[in-house]
Parts: structure tokens; C-alpha cells; sequence
């Protein structure tokens, strides 16, 4: 990446030597600002308050959005103008959700919590727990695709992957946030990153398309980047973009880059990995995080990789190596793809189809990009049912029982599956 023009000396001097100043800071400093802890333990809260409250009206919910940076005198029960309002079990909630994220129990504080009844007082704890030798953060994956997953990661194995990224966007001047800071996306690239670059963080509903400037990264998912990409005719000057979370179809980036993009990173990882890879339009392929490297294995189905710590990770893709050392992705392991960042399995879900009454056998995939960004199923009607019938009773069973992500949104209907001469379902 280029360096830009008007470029503070100050800023300049500041980025000099950040090899020696991230080992410095990764020895003296707590894995996190205040600044910045706000931020994450803030998006933790936000989120779970959401989840407990469901669609309920409350008075304060103006003051429960994320883009709104909480006072540290806002108390969780009771009422005022800085109040979140809670009663007994959401404050109970909120206190078990911030000591599992932040193992508050290790340091014996989890039940400080409940005298502690400020979003301060709970920085504080936090901030508490780190100095009396705190090492470890949890963070969960969004339950998208079922029962969320706890995933916990040492601050250490983070500050390395900071380090690295921190080196590849070292000319940013700003980050603009689409994601939530409370997952592992997020928390790189919103809490610790920033940290690590001095750089200021703002939500997106906060600036606006309008007030994206020269410098800012916008860190963001497909689809908020198809949003994007239809909104904005044409970019500011240097404007840089990172996605992750699912794949991003090359389309979308080159067309972003035609109306004036800068750059766009992809970040491959996952909540219980972290990142393992990048890549930057044009590539092709990912370059392997220098933190990580690939472990020997005899079996073709198992892409182990192994930490600089040591630690060993078994990847849910199958991924193959070329001989300088990048990858591509050839495919999730358990069958899954991706519709609007969650987890789906068209082969169970073709299989409940085919388990319907009137429905001999049913195959379902991934609409193509020129389809759309769905699920598309082929069914087989039995003999004896007309498929108008077929297709009208499905239907209604598919809104009633699948997910809006799981739902196929095309059905193709005929006398067989077509298949190739190895017998395989082929895409129709």
C-alpha cells in the first residue's frame, strides 16, 4: 500500500520503529485501552441486552445503540438519563456474559460485579483482572448456525497477529466499523488494531457514506459490502476495505474497485482460529499469516496447521498449498455454505425435502453468482402427485420450518436428478 501525502511528521515518527514499539507495548501495556475496552465491552452488552429483551419497546433503546459511546457513570438498574434500565436477571445476565468473555473468575472478581453497578466500575474490574495477571479472553461465535461455540484465545497469540497486521495497514488513518466489536473480527480490527495504530474508531452509522475521507478503513462483511458498492457511485481517494466472515465474491470487489475502492484485503479465519491468511485484489490466493505454517499429515481431508506457540489447529476448510507457500479454499469439510454470513448444509436440507410426502428425491446448492446469493433446490415429485401440488404444499412447509437463510428460494422440478457420468448430482 502506498504511503499518501500530508502526512504528519508526528504520525510519521510514530510508525518508524513498530517493531520495537509493539514488543514494548505487547510487555508493559494492558491488552487493551480503556478506550477501547469501552468499545468491546459495550458491543458484549449492547448485543446481550438485544437477546434477553427481544423486540420489547423500552424507553432507553436510543441510548442501547452501538454507535453511541456509553457514559462511564451509566448505571445498569434503577432509572435516569444514563441508565440501562435493567432488572435483577438482565443485570445477572449482563454480569455472567463480561466474566466469561473476560474470566473475570480467574482473579477471583466475578462477584464484584453485583456491588460494582456502573459500566465504569465494570471497566474497572476488568482492567483489575488484567494487572493481577489475566492472560486469556473468550469469545463466542454468533450462534448463527446453531448452539454458539466458546472459543478462548491467549492475548499473546492475538498481539502476534496484531503485530503482522498491523505492518500491512500501517498507512491507515482511520477505521470505519461495520462489525460488532465482541467477535473475534471485530475485536482485531476495531479494538486491538486501532490500539496498535493510534487510529480513531468510528461506527458507520455514525459517519455516514457521506463522511468517509481519505485514509479510512472500512471494515465490513459481504453483504454490507454489496450495500456499498450500490450506494456509492464513487469512492473518496483512498479509501482501503477489509471483509471477512464469509466468502466475497470476486465480482463485487472488482467491481468496487472500478468505482474507486483502493484496496480490498480478505481476511480468512474463524472465531476459534483467529486469522490464518490475506489476500489483496488482485490475488488469487491467500498467503499464510507468518505466525502460522502448515503441520505434515497423510490425510487428504485434515488441513492441520501449526501456531509460532506451538498450538495446533484442525481448519473446518479443506485448503490447498502451491509451492510458494499460499493456499486456496477448496471447500468446507462438513458440506456447508455460506448464505448471509451463516452456516448452511444444502445436503440436510435436501434431505428433510425428500423426507416430505409427494417428494421422491430432492437435491439442493448454492445459487450461482449470476442467480443469485440463495439456495436453490431440484426436486423429483413421486409418480403419482402432480408437481403444482408438490411445489404448493412444499413451499408452505419450507416457511414454516426452515430458517430464512435455509430456504430454498428457487425449486426446479423434473422426472430425475441430473446427474453426470460418475453418477454425481450435477448443478442445474
Amino acid at each position: 500500500m502506498s504511503s499518501r501525502r500530508g502526512r504528519s511528521p508526528y504520525r510519521a515518527r510514530q510508525r518508524l520503529n513498530s517493531d520495537v514499539r509493539f514488543l514494548l507495548v505487547s510487555m508493559t501495556c494492558p491488552p487493551l485501552s480503556r478506550r477501547a475496552l469501552a468499545r468491546v465491552l459495550q458491543s458484549l452488552l449492547t448485543a446481550e441486552l438485544k437477546a434477553v429483551r427481544g423486540n420489547a419497546s423500552r424507553k432507553n433503546e436510543l441510548f442501547l445503540s452501538p454507535s453511541e459511546v456509553w457514559f462511564e457513570d451509566s448505571s445498569f438498574v434503577g432509572h435516569g438519563p444514563h441508565c440501562l434500565g435493567c432488572d435483577s436477571l438482565e443485570a445477572m445476565t449482563l454480569a455472567a456474559a463480561t466474566n466469561q468473555m473476560f474470566h473475570l473468575s480467574e482473579a477471583n472478581l466475578d462477584i464484584a460485579m453485583f456491588s460494582a453497578q456502573t459500566f465504569g466500575g465494570w471497566l474497572d474490574i476488568i482492567e483489575s483482572a488484567w494487572r493481577a495477571g489475566v492472560t486469556r479472553i473468550t469469545l463466542r461465535t454468533s450462534g448463527s448456525t446453531g448452539t454458539p461455540k466458546i472459543c478462548t484465545h491467549e492475548f499473546s497469540h492475538l498481539r502476534t497477529e496484531i503485530g503482522y497486521l498491523a505492518e500491512k495497514f500501517v498507512t491507515q488513518e482511520r477505521i470505519v466499523a461495520f462489525v460488532q466489536a465482541h467477535h473475534i473480527y471485530g475485536f482485531l480490527f476495531t479494538a486491538m488494531l486501532p490500539d496498535q495504530l493510534g487510529l480513531e474508531v468510528v461506527r458507520a452509522e455514525r459517519s455516514g457514506l457521506n463522511g468517509l475521507r481519505s485514509g479510512d478503513l472500512i471494515v465490513s462483511f459481504p453483504e454490507q459490502w454489496q450495500f456499498l458498492n450500490r450506494s456509492l457511485a464513487k469512492w473518496p481517494d483512498h479509501v482501503d476495505g477489509v471483509v471477512s466472515t464469509a466468502p466475497c465474491s470476486s465480482e463485487l470487489i472488482r467491481s468496487l474497485i472500478e468505482a474507486g475502492l483502493h484496496t480490498m484485503t480478505e481476511i480468512y479465519g474463524s472465531t476459534e482460529t483467529s486469522g490464518i491468511g490475506t489476500r489483496t485484489w488482485p490475488e488469487d490466493t491467500y498467503r499464510l499469516m507468518p505466525h502460522w505454517r502448515p503441520a505434515t499429515s497423510t490425510d487428504a481431508q485434515t488441513t492441520d496447521l501449526i501456531h509460532s506457540s506451538g498450538m495446533r489447529v484442525q481448519l473446518m476448510d479443506r485448503i490447498k498449498f502451491s509451492e510458494d507457500g499460499c493456499f486456496t479454499i477448496a471447500g468446507r469439510l462438513d458440506g456447508s455454505v455460506q448464505v448471509g454470513g451463516t452456516n448452511v448444509y444444502p445436503v440436510r436440507i435436501a434431505a428433510m425435502l425428500a423426507s416430505r410426502p409427494g417428494v421422491a428425491d430432492a437435491a439442493v446448492r448454492l445459487m450461482r453468482h449470476e442467480e443469485g446469493t440463495r439456495l436453490k433446490a431440484f426436486i423429483v415429485p413421486s409418480s403419482d402427485v402432480s408437481p403444482e401440488i408438490v411445489s404448493e404444499e412444499l413451499q408452505a412447509w419450507i416457511g414454516a420450518h426452515l430458517t430464512a437463510v435455509e430456504r430454498p428460494k428457487a425449486l426446479t422440478f423434473g422426472s430425475a436428478l441430473p446427474t453426470n457420468l460418475n453418477g454425481n448430482a450435477l448443478d442445474w
